[in-house]
């Protein structure tokens, strides 16, 4: 059985609050960090790594897995695997992992199979008790070799393809990490002739970094709609027991209202439709109690096919969220709404593309091909009632955002983006930012239209080799050139359609539209108009003498609204000058006389 991205998340929803909720509640203080109790420097370290500050982790652990401290020796191997902070060595993180694995650290056992590429087996260890689930547990016997397919009967059919698309799924979620289940077993329910119950025991995800996530038991019913299509209906426990990362406390996530239910594609093996809500979430710790409340999750598909093609939103969505971190910070949240649109998806053409590539080399597809699988696709998020609180950082409030991306193609060739973003209500204070200059409300619209792709990825993609091998781009003006005369063939349109900024002591708003022109030097033509209102006091706040870059262009404008604000009418000429009211500030032609 196939998997995909839409399969997968069947088993990342059901721990997604988990890991959010993981990552906020470890957000240690660095004084906090290193003087936890019980290994307070391997956790400063671990926070300086999830801040990105590798060589400032390296300083932390390397001393400590010199030391012998296995936790210090597995965060090495990890850092050797994936190059940060060091250069990039697999057999340093081979021998880190194994003087781990030599004192018995699961996580570095199961990197360490991963690096000495052995298969791991079909089946893990069965959990028998997750509160004691960070003890080595026992392995299971290797499984008799699965009979051909021919000489299944229907359910060991059901049990095979269950049994493989979990071991995919583990390869998608439990990155170097492991996950376990018990025997699962299927069985033909007595009164419903077209359905089957499938049990999976003591489902266990184990992440590389030392996280658990225990689900206990979850019992599948599956019921042939038709020839086609099966729904399946998921019993999910109503307790979720985690482990924090790096040998961090246990703890438990209590779910009060579950919906889980899928519409199967057998034709094309993948999921179509599916809806993943649960309700009344609260995450508790061990040691610390409750830590905060989610009032819904939900993460949902709804694809319709007309013509081998399928359209339809996904979505992912928040309701309620009240967390607080361990150093006193809060996350409140109203809701947001993590909306993916797709328009006239071709599944088949995917699955028939996994299928066929045989290729071990991975390559960059081309961005026609990728729009060759799809009409077009948007994202779209919109966010409410946004509070963060920290004791050291300020606090920060939004009253409610809307960001939306839109990538579309009528013929694979041809590209047209559109970029929009709105928020109201953004306050911070505390924060290293003046107040006065946070835009409280912003609205931008800005379309690219007419783009042909192929001119955009080969041309981009050249120019990112040339970089990375020489250092830096010598075929600039060929580059440019070739640019400019296929996106002014094509009659590319770049359009800032509006650009409205308010803060508390200033407005700006701005309109602009540049097309393509092989005959002009900065390689497009355009005008547009800016309006700032309040750009004497954006001058005092910066501190601009009078004859700074600020000052200079507010000399420029035009007064309006009795001298409160300035009007600078734009323009791009074809020689390359950029005119404020009629009078040249700037050249944008970059190259000119063939030097940079």
């Amino acid at each position: 059985m196939k998997t995909t991205a839409t399969t997968t998340t069947v088993f990342a929803a059901i721990i997604a609050a988990a890991v959010a909720t993981t990552a906020l509640t470890t957000t240690l203080s660095p004084w906090q960090a290193a003087h936890a109790a019980g290994g307070g420097e391997f956790h400063y370290g671990q926070r300086l790594y999830s801040l990105g500050d590798y060589t400032g982790a390296l300083s932390i652990w390397q001393p400590l897995a010199e030391r012998g401290e296995a936790k210090a020796q597995y965060s090495l191997a990890i850092m050797y695997l994936k190059g940060r902070g060091v250069t990039m060595d697999k057999a340093e993180a081979k021998a880190w992992a194994r003087k781990a694995a030599d004192q018995g650290y699961r996580p570095a056992q199961k990197l360490l199979q991963v690096l000495e590429r052995k298969k791991p087996a079909k089946k893990f260890a069965k959990t028998a008790d997750v509160k004691t689930a960070q003890k080595p547990r026992k392995p299971r016997k290797p499984k008799k070799p699965r009979k051909a397919l021919s000489a299944m009967t229907e359910l060991e059919r059901v049990e095979a393809a269950v049994e493989d698309l979990l071991q995919q799924i583990a390869g998608k979620v439990a990155k170097d990490g492991s996950l376990e289940y018990g025997d699962l077993k299927a069985v033909q329910l007595a009164n419903a002739p077209n359905a089957i119950e499938i049990t999976i025991p003591d489902l266990v995800i184990n992440a590389a970094d030392g996280g658990v996530f225990s689900l206990g038991t979850v019992v599948a019913h599956v019921r042939h709609l038709d020839a086609r299509f099966d729904d399946i209906t998921l019993a999910l426990p109503g307790v979720v027991r985690f482990r924090q990362p790096f040998g961090g406390a246990w703890g438990r996530i209590t779910i009060a209202r579950r919906l889980a239910t899928i519409r199967w594609d057998r034709q094309l093996e993948t999921s179509t439709d599916f809806e993943f809500r649960f309700g009344d979430l609260v995450f508790l710790l061990d040691d610390k109690g409750e830590m905060g409340r989610v009032a819904e999750v939900l993460v949902q598909a709804d694809l319709k096919e007309a013509d081998d093609l399928w359209t339809g939103p996904m979505r992912f969505a928040l309701d309620k969220v009240n967390i607080t971190s361990e150093n006193g910070g809060n996350l409140k949240l109203d809701r947001v709404n993590l909306v993916l649109d797709l328009r006239g998806l071709d599944i088949a053409a995917y699955a028939n593309r996994k299928e066929t590539d045989t290729n071990t080399v991975p390559t960059m597809p081309t961005l026609k091909d990728a729009l060759g699988l799809a009409n077009g696709v948007g994202l779209r998020a919109i966010v409410d009632g946004l509070a963060l609180t920290h004791p050291s950082q300020g606090n920060f409030s939004l009253g409610g955002a809307d960001y939306g991306i839109d990538l579309s193609s009528d013929d694979g060739r041809m590209l047209k983006l559109s970029l929009t973003t709105k928020h109201h209500g953004l306050v911070g204070t505390g924060s290293a930012a003046p107040e006065a200059l946070v835009p409280k409300d912003l609205d931008i619209a800005l379309v690219l239209d007419s783009v042909p792709s192929e001119t955009v990825v080969n041309v981009g993609v050249a120019a990112v080799i040339e970089v990375a091998l020489l250092g830096q781009l010598i075929s600039g003006p060929q580059t440019f050139d070739r640019l400019r005369d296929e996106l002014s063939a094509a009659g590319a349109v770049l359009q800032l359609k509006r650009a409205n900024i308010t803060a508390q002591d200033y407005d700006i708003a701005m309109a602009m539209t540049l097309l393509a022109d092989k005959a002009a030097k900065a390689g497009f033509l355009g005008d547009g108009n800016l309006r700032i209102r309040g750009l004497d006091k954006l001058r005092a706040i910066a501190g601009d003498q009078k004859g700074g870059p600020m000052a200079m262009i507010f000399n420029k404008g035009k007064p309006i609204d009795g001298d409160k604000g300035r009007l600078f009418e734009l323009q791009v000429r074809p020689d390359g000058q950029l005119t404020v009211n009629n009078d040249p500030v700037a050249s944008l032609a970059p190259f000119q006389d063939g030097t940079n």
